[in-house]
Order: C-alpha cells, then structure tokens, then sequence
C-alpha cells in the first residue's frame, strides 16, 4: 500500500510533543549514529593497538628463569600472562593461569605470530602466540628444541571506557554539548508554542475576543484564527440569544390562541353565545394557531437550510407560478389584476421554502391591495443580479416601520408577525436578500415592491 506522505497529517495529541519527538528524534539519532561510527572507530584502534602491544611483548620476551611466574615477570598485578612452553605443553615459565595453546590454535611456523581467545579466570583474553628457537648455547652443543611462547590481555581493553572516548575526542565533546544546545532550544520552543495556544484559548473567553483590538498578545500567525473563533463564538452566542427570545415569544404567541380558544369554548358551553358564531370564531382561531405553527415549522427548515453546502438551483417562474395558483382564490374574491412577467430565471436554493417566501409576499400584497386594484410579480436578471419583484397598489409603509416588520412577532393589524421575518431568514440562507419599497410617482407613493435578490 502506498503512502502520500504529502497527504500526511498528524492524527491528533500534545503539540508540544510532536514538536519534541520530531524535531529531538533526528538530532538524537544522528548523535547516536556519530556515537556509534567514532565507538566502532575507537575499538578498531583499541585491537590495533593491543594486538601490535602483544607482539612487542613477544619480540621483547624478558629473561625468566625456568618456574618463574607473572609476578616475577612484571610485578604484582600484571597488566598481561605470559607463558613459555614445550610443544608439547609442559610449562617452562610464567603463568600456570594461562592455559596451553589448544591444538587448533598452534603456531605454525618459527616467528610467526598467531591470535586467538581463551579464558583466564573469570576474564576473555586475546592472546599471541608463536614458536620459538632459542639460540645455541656458547658450549658448542646444538640448539635446544623450539619453544612455544603466550602473551595475553584482557580482551575488555580493546573495548573503549566512557572517558576514554569523551578524553580522546574533542570532536565528540563538541556534538554533545551542540545536541544538548539544540535540545535545550527546542524545549524552550516546544514551551514557549503551547504557552501561544494557551493564551489564545485564554484569549478566546475574554469578553470581546475576536474584535481586533481585544488584547490578543500572542503570534502574529494565530491572531487571524483567534479572531475567526472569536467571532464564531460571538455569532453562536447571538445566535442562542435570539433563538431564545423567539422561543419565548413563539411560547406566548401560542398560548394565547389557546386561551382564546378556551374561553370561547367556555362561551359556548355556558351558553352566552350562538354555538354557531362560537364554532366560527373558534373555526378562525385554530387557523391562526395552525398558522403560527406553519411558520414555526418553516424557520425550523430554514435553520436545516443554514447548515446545508451548495444548494441547487432552482426555476423560479415555476415557483412563482405554483404560489400564483395557491393564492388565486384570494385573488379573484377581490377582483384583482394580476400579471406574472419576466424570462426564464434560475437561482440557487431549496424549492419548498421558496415556494413559502413567494406564497408570503403574495399574500401581504394581496392584503394591503385594495379591491379591482393590481399587483403582480416580475422576475428579472440585471447585469448578474437575479431579481424577484412581487408589486402591488397598497398604501405604502412608513419607514420608521419598514426594519422593524422583519422583526419577529411585530406584525400589523390581524397578523401573527412572522411573514416578513421568515421571508428574509429564508432568503439569507439561499445567499439572497428582501428589501420593501414604497413606489412613487409624483411624489406621491402609489403601491410597494418586494424585492427578493441575488448578487
């Protein structure tokens, strides 16, 4: 299976541990790696060394008289054995400690030197050995027969001591105090990183965070996402707030249908009015419940569509047409003159809420047109602004009252307040907006226009 290390990213964990395991990992490594080349160096030195030492010592043989040991030789402690043997093993002098050359080891010819390991005690020697012909004496007699000749030291020397190789190697002194500098530095680095994350975090619950000028201290690098968080978390906390505030007034704006609703039913059963009247206003009461409900339903959706990615485009003269045939009925109770003009127009969103922001401007336009008046909708695309006009005959509105109809529960006389509101919340969430104008001619206003754009 391969792997796109491009692609590779940390799955998680203390930042300032990544920061140390891989920036300390390789540093690390390769001074274990410069550690082990100089060791690896120093003990082929060391065998150099102690093998060339082993050979003196036999060139050099001193003068033993026969049964003498090691101590005689060179004094208490001996740094090495030497032993002096028949070929046939018996020993003539030095240490009885060191055993006799095994037969596969012997020396295979006179002056020659040859290596071997063998065990003194409780220690691993390296030992040199080789066949020697003493000289023939001054009596004239022949030469004695060839002797067999040990020296050996401990095989630990070959292996460098800790202060040998820190003694012997100023260059390895130097990579360590370096890899200790640079540790140090990281460390300090790796601190002073997640001290930054920790006053961002801080940064984040003072009140203010995310305005540029709220007392962030930190890296240049985080300030821009301290500030997105910081706004986010103002967003999601205005948010809440008006969640809040409308589920508040949705909770009074239901109960009081149904306290309406209950004292007519009361009035009914008591007798203090007409059954028939009764179950007419009772008739209209539920509509407007069942209303308020629709409309508590549809912002429901539109916080569904807020959370959604790319929408679809969708055919407006189609939704438009669909909300036409819905409201006819009020349409031709009032004998108004309708028109639905413009080209084929398509925008981004969702079908069912459109068809409801449609279905709300036409009905407030319907409401406020007089009867035999006119009103219409005309879709239009302005040089890339995709346009939606719903336009009608009605008496206009005050623009100290215009902003405040898109607020929540603020409607006018016999509505419930949440038209205009779900208009632009639907709107919002499909990119677009809803602005009302009064439309003039002669300086006199003769009707509004709804405008739904996208930019």
């Amino acid at each position: 299976m391969s792997v796109h290390w491009r692609h590779w990213h940390p799955r998680g964990g203390s930042l300032q541990r990544l920061l140390l395991v891989w920036l300390l990992g390789p540093l690390w490594t390769l001074v274990a790696l410069i550690t082990a080349a100089h060791v690896v160096q120093q003990v082929r030195h060391g065998a150099a060394a102690q093998d060339e030492a082993l050979r003196t010592a036999l060139a050099h043989w001193p003068e033993v008289s026969p049964g003498a040991s090691d101590e005689s030789l060179l004094g208490p402690a001996p740094a090495a054995w030497f032993r002096e043997s028949r070929v046939d093993g018996e020993r003539l002098a030095g240490s009885a400690a060191l055993p006799r050359v095994p037969p596969t080891e012997a020396a295979q010819g006179q002056g020659s030197v040859h290596f071997y390991l063998a065990q003194v005690g409780d220690q691993l020697v390296r030992v040199a050995v080789t066949l020697h012909q003493p000289e023939a004496t001054g009596d004239g007699q022949g030469a004695d027969e060839p002797v067999v000749r040990q020296v050996a030291r401990p095989l630990s020397e070959r292996v460098p001591s800790v202060s040998r190789l820190l003694g012997g190697s100023a260059g390895l002194r130097t990579v360590y105090l370096l890899a200790l500098a640079m540790t140090a530095v990281v460390v300090v680095l790796a601190r002073t990183a997640s001290g930054w994350l920790r006053h961002a975090d801080v940064s984040l619950t003072q009140p203010g965070a995310g305005s540029p000028g709220h007392g962030y201290e930190g890296p240049s690098e985080l300030a821009p996402a301290v500030q997105h968080f910081g706004e986010l978390q103002q967003s999601q906390n205005r948010w809440i707030e008006e969640q809040r505030r409308f589920l508040a007034d949705a909770t009074h704006q239901l109960r009081t249908p149904m306290a309406v609703l209950r004292t007519q039913l009361q009035s009914a059963i008591s007798g203090d009015m007409l059954v028939a009247d009764a179950l007419h206003q009772m008739l209209h009461t539920v509509d407007r419940a069942s209303g308020l409900a629709n409309q508590l339903l549809s912002l429901s959706k539109v916080e569904q569509l807020k959370r959604m990615g790319e929408l679809p485009s969708v055919d407006l003269n189609a939704i438009a047409r669909e909300a036409v045939m819905e409201l006819a009925p009020l349409i031709a109770a009032k004998r108004l003159d309708f028109a639905l003009e413009g080209p084929e127009l398509s925008a981004p969103g969702d079908a069912a809420l459109l068809g409801e922001l449609m279905r709300n401007l036409l009905a407030n336009a319907i409401h406020h047109t007089p009867a035999h008046g006119r009103l219409g909708v005309l879709l239009r695309n302005c040089t890339g602004r995709r346009e939606v006009l719903v336009w009608d005959e009605g008496p206009g509105i005050d623009d100290a009252v215009r902003q405040r109809l898109f607020q929540p529960f603020s409607a006018g006389k016999g509505g419930v307040g949440l038209g205009l509101s779900i208009c632009r919340q639907i709107a919002e969430s499909m990119g677009a907006e809803v602005t009302l104008f009064n439309r003039l001619d002669g300086g006199q206003v003769i009707g509004v226009d709804a405008v739904v754009a996208w930019n």
